[in-house]
């Protein structure tokens, strides 16, 4: 009996010791995770600072986001059509870059809640254009991102604009400034941020923000199709983001208005 109860115990202390080894390889499982996140690259949201490092609000957002989750992550900053692109052949895992939420994206991307809403305004060159009044658009030449929202209005509508097509945002504001468009049609908050920037000294808002024909909504953090455990997790720690007052602090860094 004696000998039996000592067996007992060892086999008991061996099973003890086989769980904590087992937990213990499982605990780092997560923190060992390696998600590809995309953002866009155009600032505020994402941008290479002085030292060249990445930063802007959706770099910084994809940065709080991964450590709640407790993963590691690598960041791309890609013009938006690579976003699309990329997302829509599950080459990367989620993207924080100013996608708006949309019936006909849904079809092709998995999208979490809001992080933040958006609407468009069109920047001309200053002194160009009357002030306050929406610009007459027949036969003016008008720069948008290839695969954005700004680019599906126009092709829902006949304005009289000769549209003009740029795979980079930045192109499409630079070709107003040196002349090859009219005008630019973007997110209001690249506008604002491009104003109070030496790029945009020779630059104004010209109108008012707009949000119907799909420009302005929703922006949500979006996935490749299937991706629901990895949406639901993105939620919850968007959320705690949200809760503990880390949004706010990101956003009061690169947007001079709460998105959200």
């Amino acid at each position: 009996m004696h000998r039996a109860l000592i067996a007992r115990r060892i086999a008991t202390c061996l099973l003890g010791c086989l769980f904590a080894a087992v937990m213990a390889c499982a605990a780092p499982a997560q923190a060992d995770e390696l998600l590809r996140v995309l953002t866009w690259k155009m600032a505020p949201y994402g941008m290479v600072d002085d030292q060249g490092r990445l930063t802007g609000f959706e770099v910084e957002i994809a940065r709080a986001l991964c450590a709640t989750m407790g993963v590691r992550c690598e960041i791309d900053l890609l013009p938006f059509p690579e976003v699309l692109e990329l997302l829509e052949r599950n080459k990367a895992d989620f993207a924080v870059a100013s996608i708006l939420k949309t019936p006909e994206r849904a079809k092709k991307y998995l999208f979490t809640d809001r992080y933040k809403r958006s609407s468009s305004c069109y920047i001309g060159r200053a002194g160009e254009w009357p002030l306050g009044a929406q610009p007459a658009l027949a036969g003016k030449r008008i720069a948008v991102t290839r695969g954005s929202k700004q680019q599906d209005y126009f092709k829902l509508r006949d304005t009289g604009g000769i549209i003009l097509v740029f795979d980079d945002q930045g192109e499409a504001i630079q070709a107003v400034a040196d002349g090859r468009a009219d005008l630019a049609l973007a997110p209001s908050t690249v506008a604002v941020h491009l104003l109070t920037s030496n790029e945009g000294q020779n630059l104004e808002v010209v109108g008012e923000p707009i949000t119907e024909g799909g420009l302005g909504g929703e922006s949500a953090i979006a996935l490749p199709l299937g991706r629901e455990e990895l949406r639901d997790r993105v939620n919850q720690a968007l959320r705690a983001i949200l809760a503990d007052g880390r949004y706010d602090a990101i956003t009061s860094r690169f947007l001079p208005f709460r998105v959200y």
